[in-house]
């Protein structure tokens, strides 16, 4: 993942989590290409931190305009694209605290 740009910033009133926004153009264009099977409007790519899991960082795909189906079958294929030692969170966008960081911190990378 040398092409990985991380930049620093928290989320929500507590030291407990950190997102940052994350840019890896390869998984990019590859998520992207999977998103437009789909019925995604629009992607986001970030490092979350939650000193609950522990001190590691965890991929966040945050995604729009998917149903149930749609988000498994993206799992799927983000799955295969993935070195076997790397997880990625999938989230629908909803009405949360986490959400709206994502929104406010993170620029779409995908948008249908």
């Amino acid at each position: 993942m040398s092409d990985t740009c991380v930049q620093s910033g928290t989320y929500a009133d507590t030291g407990e989590m950190a997102l940052a926004p994350l840019q890896h153009p390869p998984l990019q264009e590859a998520i992207s290409a999977a998103c437009d099977k789909l019925p995604i409007s629009v992607a986001y790519l970030a490092a979350l931190r939650d000193s609950a899991l522990g001190p590691q960082p965890r991929l966040l795909l945050a995604v729009s305009g998917s149903t149930t189906n749609s988000q498994r079958r993206l799992a799927a294929l983000v799955a295969q694209m993935l070195p076997e030692e790397l997880e990625m969170d999938l989230i629908e966008l909803a009405d949360d605290s986490l959400s709206d960081a994502v929104r406010a911190r993170c620029e779409p990378f995908y948008s249908a």
